[in-house]
């Protein structure tokens, strides 16, 4: 059974009440009920309202996926705090400057992170998960809801993504936003999740992805599992053991569980749906995923602005006959997208332009960046920077990317980001970034790299170099030494000019 609340704060007391003894969150041999993830969360709130937790204030956590994230989670909520939850991939700088811009008054830490978050962290009140002290800090705390006026109108989460400039933006998302998300999905036959559904949700809850899942699934009463890393032997013998109904995964989990031993032996019959989203998916992977799990499949096409998926690619246009599995699918209901040319205008059917994106799901805005947001978000139209095009049957197709961002594992990286940290090096006189074609990943981040004269640098020492100042996913997996790096007449890096040679003979100049 779904709630009709516009206050995500409430789901957990509403679903309390509906299914108290009902399994919310397991995680590795933990099962939290609805009543139990109420109470803990009640008691965090509790906490954070006693700490001098403000409504308004970001709530900052930097920690893997587990059941205590999600009872943190609506503990903010139920304090009508911001949850700013941060990548715990990203190195020490990249996690200090989110939580100095993100304003993060209080941080949850996994006692895993705390060494790389230490300074980062400042004069502000940790509460160190796992062995450090959370479980006696939250039990302190007296299990009631709290006694506060919430608004729809509220922010409830703020999820940084890569910038243009190098410096990631906050996303503010609200309980209009979600609401709105959420309900698309009621009127959507083959993703209304239901009390009886096992869903399984790999992916980081500091992506937007990942939070929805939760989301979802306390919205519908289902049952979650998680996991905090993902093991493609682990996933699938979850999937077998548990009866695991409806699963969210990347292409390239999809294809590691493929290759798992043994995989064909297992009972995946009560498996029902497999979304998939961040980059296409080949054909052959597609065919050989059909045929070992026997389920449908669903393609999502979105961005953190605009709360996830705003167009899918439905199970039955997964035949290849259909000739659709190029395509990321049309427009869900309830959200208005549109390809449009450099005035505005609307383009032809197969008239390439930008994806616009109108409707309740969209972000009131970037967190203290007006020029960024009006920049992105014109007479309410969210700018999504991917060129594309509809079809006659309205299908949307991705062709190239407006923006110079790269897509690596379904991971967003801006090649200012990484570029900035190669500059560090004393002996780079010049770079550019681009993104290759990786048969795994969709793609690859590629450096080109000019040193300065007299001197000799080793790839590997500069891949090295990289890993202290940005997260991992977003180093270059390769280096090539150059004697220039291609500009225009305004200093701008051609950057389609340097990816051209590894994008030849393919169809579309994204992967």
């Amino acid at each position: 059974m779904t709630i009709e609340s516009p206050i995500l704060a409430e789901w957990t007391t509403l679903q309390a009440r509906i299914r108290p003894h009902a399994v919310a969150v397991q995680f590795e041999d933990r099962q939290l009920t609805y009543a139990e993830l109420e109470a803990r969360a009640n008691c965090v709130a509790q906490g954070l309202i006693a700490a001098g937790c403000r409504p308004g204030a970001r709530v900052g956590i930097v920690a893997r996926n587990s059941d205590t994230f999600v009872e943190i989670l609506m503990g903010a909520l139920k304090a009508r705090a911001v949850l700013l939850a941060v990548n715990w991939r990203l190195a020490a700088p990249e996690i200090r400057y989110i939580l100095d811009h993100g304003e993060a008054e209080f941080l949850f830490v996994e006692d895993e992170f705390l060494p790389t978050v230490r300074a980062a962290a400042g004069s502000r009140p940790v509460v160190v998960m796992g062995k450090g002290g959370y479980a006696a800090w939250r039990d302190a705390n007296a299990a009631e809801v709290p006694n506060l006026a919430y608004d729809p109108a509220d922010v409830i989460v703020q999820m940084y993504t890569s910038g243009t400039t190098g410096l990631p933006k906050g996303v503010q998302l609200t309980n209009h936003n979600y609401t709105s998300y959420i309900n698309i999905f009621t009127h959507v036959p083959w993703q209304n999740s239901a009390p009886e559904d096992t869903m399984f949700a790999p992916a980081p809850f500091f992506h937007v992805n990942g939070i929805n899942a939760v989301l979802r699934s306390i919205h519908s009463g289902s049952r979650l599992i998680t996991i905090d890393q993902f093991r493609p032997a682990d996933a699938v013998a979850t999937f077998a053991r548990e009866k695991v109904t409806r699963a969210t995964l990347a292409p390239a989990m999809i294809q590691m569980c493929l290759e798992v031993p043994g995989i064909e032996k297992l009972d995946f019959s009560h498996l029902k749906l497999i979304t998939y989203g961040g980059s296409p998916i080949a054909e052959r992977v597609m065919v050989e995923a059909g045929r070992v799990f026997g389920c449908r499949f669903a393609q999502g096409y979105g961005m953190t602005e605009a709360t996830s998926a705003i167009v899918m690619l439905a199970p039955d246009d997964h035949v290849a006959a259909r000739g659709k599995l190029k395509s990321c699918g049309r427009p869900l209901p309830g959200v208005e997208v549109r390809v449009v040319d450099a005035d505005g205008k609307p383009c032809p059917p197969r008239g390439i332009g930008e994806v616009v994106v109108r409707g309740p799901v969209v972000t009131k805005g970037y967190w203290r960046d007006d020029r960024a947001t009006s920049s992105t978000i014109i007479d309410g139209w969210l700018h999504t920077g991917d060129a594309a095009y509809f079809d006659e049957e309205g299908y949307l197709y991705i062709h190239d990317r407006v923006k110079e961002m790269i897509v690596s594992g379904g991971e967003n990286i801006y090649p200012a980001e990484v570029e900035n940290a190669l500059f560090h090096h004393p002996d780079v006189a010049d770079a550019a970034v681009i993104g290759v074609p990786h048969e795994k990943w969709g793609e690859a981040v590629k450096a080109l790299v000019v040193v300065k004269p007299g001197v000799t640098l080793s790839e590997s020492a500069l891949i090295e170099h990289a890993r202290g100042h940005i997260a991992g996913y977003k180093v270059p997996k390769s280096v090539e030494f150059v004697s220039t790096i291609p500009r225009n007449a305004a200093g701008k890096i051609l950057r389609r000019e340097l990816r051209k040679p590894y994008w030849e003979n393919r169809e579309r100049n994204v992967n």
